[in-house]
């Protein structure tokens, strides 16, 4: 890794970093900002049971779950939180490397005094330092915002939600690193990024609108983690420990090895 290449990619990046950043942010003070009004409140919570079942089941609302503010993170702003910046993490892990062939600057990059790896690295580094800085920034702002608007019985269950939640952005960037270099168009390799992440958050959001809805959505890596269960004091299992790490460990082990030996070029 090369600090002056990871600087590189981090002033190529600073627009969508900055979009992501301020769009993070606005998001969850939308979502949270209402908390208020639903948290603990018994007339909120009836008329929400009032709402048809089909409807709350395909949309996976559980009307208690709006008891407690962990509650209400879970199901109201962290698959938001998490689909967005997964979005982004996945299109910068996607394009990192198509960025450079659809400019016409990868001939210069890659005859530069460095090796395919000490690129491939520097880039995935800045991509994550991105993504690690807009993670953190708001899950401050969550826990802010819990701290000044409701009452937060738990801290802990809470935090342990938003490691689930940096495990599954970890788990795309390794996604968006393993097929970066098969990609000639930046455009095509931010779109496919973007896309996986949406489109998996679609099965899981829908897997309870239909038998055959569920066995799909058994795909998607949402479905690694049950938000309201962690809030409530289930904890991360193992296996999904192994799956999220896994799967960015192998995604950005398949980026490196596909960069040395594809001519790109």
């Amino acid at each position: 890794m090369r600090w002056n290449l990871v600087q590189q990619e981090l002033r190529q990046n600073r627009r969508g970093f900055w979009t992501c950043f301020l769009v993070t942010l606005l998001i969850l003070i939308l979502l949270l900002g209402k908390a208020e009004a639903f948290v603990n409140n018994p007339e909120m919570e009836q008329l929400i049971k009032g709402l048809p079942e089909g409807l709350l089941k395909a949309f996976g609302i559980e009307p208690e779950s709006f008891r407690t503010f962990e509650g209400f993170v879970a199901t109201q702003a962290y698959p938001y939180f998490i689909v967005l910046i997964s979005s982004f993490a996945t299109s910068w892990a996607a394009g990192s490397i198509s960025r450079e062939r659809d400019r016409g600057t990868a001939e210069f990059l890659f005859t530069l005094p460095y090796s395919r790896g000490e690129v491939f690295w520097s880039k995935a580094f800045a991509n994550w330092l991105h993504m690690t800085i807009v993670f953190v920034v708001g899950s401050l702002l969550i826990l802010l915002l819990a701290r000044y608007t409701v009452q937060l019985e738990q801290y802990g269950g809470l935090l342990l939600l938003l490691l689930s939640g940096y495990l599954l952005v970890l788990l795309f960037m390794g996604i968006g690193y393993a097929f970066t270099s098969w990609f000639s168009s930046d455009r095509t390799a931010v779109a496919v990024g973007a896309g996986v992440a949406v489109l998996a958050f679609l099965l899981k959001l829908l897997s309870g609108s239909s038998e055959m809805m569920h066995k799909v959505s058994s795909i998607s890596p949402y479905g690694l983690f049950d938000a309201l269960d962690i809030v409530r004091g289930g904890g991360l299992t193992a296996v999904s420990w192994v799956v999220t790490l896994g799967l960015y460990a192998a995604g950005t082990a398949i980026g490196v090895l596909m960069l040395k030996r594809r001519d790109i070029v």
